[in-house]
This record gives structure tokens, sequence and C-alpha cells, in this order.
């Protein structure tokens, strides 16, 4: 209703300082103009350059737009590549690296806690995965002596991954011949194991599977 009001009143005012203007001193005024209905359409003109600047917003605001979504869809190309060439956080696959110090004879398993059934959000080692850790790894000769296990967890890389040390005392290191990684049996998540052993003189590497269970130290 306001708008109506504001178009109305100058139209009006203006048609009656015509009217009078024609007439000329003496002539009765005229009638007074009957009233506009409410919500009775006016014809009003839009001036092109007014027009101009409306299609020119619409035309920035579609340019905005496109560019937000250009944005977002590369803001999830970069999350995607960012995950893909990190570190080697993947699920079903796990490290491991065996060395010689000593007598002692160490190993550190590096997995994702999804590799052990576990809650990466909850990012802990339950009591029944601890209770099986002493038999993840076992060993072929030397006459060792398996340490408890120790168990971490590491959120460091943005991700929840489960470290866990193993260390064995042996009388004879150099007599070790091999190494087996039975966690394939008590946890099906692990699928793969990078597995390397390194001494003063040489290192060995293979990739452990559940069929392959085992990585040869001579």
């Amino acid at each position: 209703m306001t708008h109506l009001a504001r178009v109305s009143l100058p139209l009006l005012a203006g048609a009656a300082l015509s009217v009078l203007a024609a007439c000329g001193p003496g002539t009765p005024p005229p009638a007074a103009p009957g009233p506009v209905e409410a919500g009775a359409a006016l014809p009003t003109e839009v001036p092109a350059e007014d027009s101009h600047d409306a299609h020119a917003e619409d035309h920035a605001e579609g340019e905005a737009h496109d560019h937000e979504e250009g944005d977002a869809h590369d803001h999830d190309h970069d999350h995607d590549h960012d995950h893909a060439g990190g570190a080697a956080h993947v699920h079903g696959i796990a490290d491991l690296a065996f060395v010689i110090e000593g007598s002692k004879l160490t190993a550190e398993l590096v997995s994702p806690l999804a590799n052990f059934g576990l809650s990466e959000a909850d990012g802990v080692f339950t009591p029944e995965v601890i209770a099986a850790l002493p038999g993840f790894i076992t060993l072929t000769g030397g006459t060792c002596t398996a340490e408890t296990p120790a168990a971490e967890v590491d959120t460091s890389s943005g991700h929840a991954d489960g470290h866990v040390n193993f260390t064995w005392t042996c009388a004879n290191t150099g007599g070790v011949t091999a190494a087996r990684f039975a966690g394939f049996s008590a946890f099906p998540g692990f699928e793969k194991v990078n597995a390397v052993f390194v001494t003063d003189t040489a290192q060995k590497a293979a990739e452990l599977t559940p069929s392959s269970p085992e990585l040869s130290l001579k």
C-alpha cells in the first residue's frame, strides 16, 4: 500500500496542474479524481538503465554462485588429493620393522587402529586387543624370550595409528632365521604388512599377507 501511494500521488498532482493551466483564470476547477482502488495496477515504465543495472546485478550474482561452486569443487578435490597423497594410513595395510640391538631383537608395528577392529574416533587400545598382542609375532631360532609388547596411539598425522613395540632377548640373535606375523588370523582387518629387517650389513624386505606371513631374516 505504501508503494502505491508513493507512485500515485505524484501522478495525480501532475495531472491536476496540467488541467488548471489549460482552463485559465475563472474556469471552475475540475472535479476531483475518483479514489484509486487498493491493489490496482498502475502503468509504470522501468528506465532502460535501471533494467540494465538489474540485468548486470543478476549476471554478477550468477558468476559469484558459479565461482563459489567451483571453489567448493576444487576444495573437495584438494581434500581427496591430500588424503591420497598423505602419510601411509591405509586401512588394511601396516608397516613392520625389525632391528637387532646387541642381544635384543626389536620390532615396531605401525597400523591404523581400524586394522585391529578398533574405533579411530575412540583412539584407544581395548584390553582385548592388548591381551592378543603377545602372540602377534613369533620368531624362529635364536632362543629368544619375548617381553610384554608396549602399545600406544598416535594422532599426530590427523589419523589414529597404533604403534606397538615388540622386544625379544635372545641367546643368539644371529640364529634367528625368520619372523612370522600371526596377526592376520587374530584380526582379519590386516590385509598386508610391509616388513623390513635392518642390520649393520644387510637389509631385507617383504610384503606379508595371510597366505605368506613370514619374513626371512637370513
